[in-house]
This record gives C-alpha cells, sequence and structure tokens, in this order.
C-alpha cells in the first residue's frame, strides 16, 4: 500500500513546487503573456488603458446643467451697474416668435474731468428701445441696444449682464459721459450665499477646464493656439480687475468673479461645439470602472488513473 502511494505523493508535491516557484517569478503588476489564439484578459489593467485610446478632441458629456438663457430670466429684474449704480430694466412683451425685449436704463457718469460732478442720464433719453437680437455668437445670448447717445451689447447671464461699448463711452448734450462697460447685476443683499456662490464657481471652473484642454488640444499645431493660451492665461488678471469694485462687501467680487467664470466657459464650449444638456437634466456621470472578473477555482490535481 505504502509504495503504491508514493509516486502519487511524489507527483503531488512536484506540482507544488511548481505553482510555488511561478508565483515567486511573478512581479507586482506584471501581465501573463495571452496565449496564441487567446484572448487578453479584461481586468482594471485594461479598464487602465481604455482612457488613452479615447479621442481627447471629442468633449465628454456637461459637468452640469446649462445655463438658462438670459431673455427667459431677466426681464422684470432692476440690474445696476457694477451692484451699485444706475439701473437696468428689461422688459419682455409678447411669446415665441412675437416676443420683444425693450430696456429702460439710467447710467452714473460725470460731467468734464470733475468725478465729483456727477450725472445721472437717463440712457433711453425719453424713447422706447428695443433690443436687436445678435445671436449666440459666444454662447450667451447677444443684444444691441441702440441708445441715442450710444450703442450698448447686451450678453445675458441668467442673473446678470456684461455690456460693452463698442463705440466707446455713452455723451450727453449736457456734457455728460456715461461708460456702462463691465457687469451689470444685483446689490450685495440680493446675492445668493456664500455656499451657493462657491458651489456654482466649482460647477463653472470645471466646465471652464473641460472645454479648455479640449480646445487646447486641437490648436495645438495651429497659430490660434498661441493666442488661445494668451487669452486663457490672461483671463484671471483681467477677471481680478474688472471685479474688484463690484458691490461694497467681499460677496461682491466672488459673485462677479463667477459670472465671469461663467460666460468664459460658455465662449469656449461654443468654440468647440461641446455638448449641451437639456435645461433641468441631471449632471452626466462618469461611467463606472468595470470590476474584474472572479478568478477561476483552483483545481486539485488528480490521482493517476491506475
Amino acid at each position: 500500500m505504502f509504495r503504491s502511494s508514493l509516486p502519487f505523493a511524489i507527483a503531488t508535491l512536484l506540482v507544488l513546487a511548481t505553482g510555488q516557484a511561478e508565483a515567486q517569478l511573478q512581479l507586482p503588476g506584471a501581465v501573463t503573456p495571452t496565449p496564441q489564439g487567446g484572448s487578453a484578459p479584461s481586468g482594471p489593467a485594461g479598464a487602465r488603458a481604455a482612457p488613452s485610446a479615447a479621442n481627447p478632441l471629442i468633449p465628454r458629456g456637461p459637468v452640469g446643467p446649462p445655463l438658462r438663457r438670459g431673455e427667459e430670466t431677466l426681464p422684470g429684474r432692476t440690474l445696476r451697474f457694477l451692484g451699485q449704480q444706475g439701473s437696468m430694466v428689461i422688459n419682455r412683451s409678447g411669446s415665441g416668435a412675437q416676443q420683444t425685449l425693450t430696456i429702460n436704463a439710467t447710467g452714473v457718469g460725470r460731467r468734464g474731468n470733475d468725478i465729483r460732478n456727477v450725472c445721472t442720464p437717463d440712457l433711453n433719453g425719453g424713447q422706447v428701445v428695443t433690443l436687436r437680437s445678435l445671436g449666440r455668437p459666444v454662447g450667451l445670448s447677444r443684444y444691441e441696444a441702440a441708445f441715442p447717445g450710444c450703442t450698448l451689447v447686451i450678453d445675458m447671464l441668467p442673473d446678470a449682464a456684461i455690456v460693452s461699448a463698442p463705440d466707446g463711452a455713452c455723451r450727453f448734450s449736457d456734457d455728460c459721459t456715461v461708460d456702462p462697460t463691465g457687469l451689470w447685476g444685483p446689490t450685495d443683499r440680493e446675492i445668493p450665499p456664500d455656499r451657493t456662490i462657491e458651489a456654482a464657481r466649482g460647477t463653472a471652473d470645471r466646465r471652464q477646464n473641460d472645454a479648455r484642454r479640449v480646445l487646447q488640444a486641437r490648436l495645438r499645431t495651429t497659430p490660434e493656439g498661441r493666442t488661445f493660451l494668451q487669452e486663457q492665461a490672461g483671463f484671471g488678471a483681467f477677471r481680478e480687475r474688472v471685479c474688484r469694485n463690484y458691490g461694497t462687501s467681499d460677496i461682491g467680487p466672488a459673485f462677479c468673479a463667477l459670472k465671469y467664470t461663467e460666460a468664459r466657459s460658455a465662449a469656449i464650449e461654443a468654440r468647440i461645439g461641446a455638448p449641451q444638456a437639456e435645461e433641468g437634466a441631471p449632471a452626466a456621470r462618469r461611467p463606472a470602472r468595470p470590476r474584474p472578473p472572479p478568478a477561476a477555482p483552483v483545481q486539485p490535481p488528480q490521482p493517476a488513473q491506475r
């Protein structure tokens, strides 16, 4: 009996010794070669390789829901230059294709070079000024207001408006000059709390960074690439400069910086043609990493048939 079981015991010891030697030679992170005609295992290594195969020039889904159109949310609100001076009210009449937007605005300027000689002219000059749509060239709804003393271009955000004056400051007959360029929005008391501003700023920053990476990759070998990098590098300093005097408390510059960040991300997304989620849709989630398949059970060696 002992002699008959001796060959089986020796074979078992040889199998175990071979398995231990192979385990010692298997380095951490090494992958066993795929046999000829076999298929590669679908484990974490395959999952890590997937992103490198994706096209970096295709933008992923939006980080969060898109900004609501300003023409839907701004009518009836009173916006003030830098959250302090003047007033701008957009009024809406009609609906659908028959919708018309008009604007009433007063500015705060000065007469001559004396900063103490303040004037507050009515930009409308007693006239009804209708806004003319210019489309969405930078991702936001843009309108033109042809006032008697100047022409303004208004980029509408959900709760504020970025105003520019292509022909320069507004000038009136009584030697009053008004520079309306900048952010028109709510006062400090009307601004949402800090926590809301911080959460919205995080979303805006992520949208901007995602769009920037895609556009930067597309423009890498073009003359526009250097121009875009220069614009992006100077955006932070520009934002700080134009928002420095918004409001009368610390929350004012933070709100202003959020609005310019939202506008910047919308502009970059418009350039790359990033897909926009439908309003009210939940934020897109990253796909879950696939789990490795369970290891096959090790079958014990079977005794030789006699």
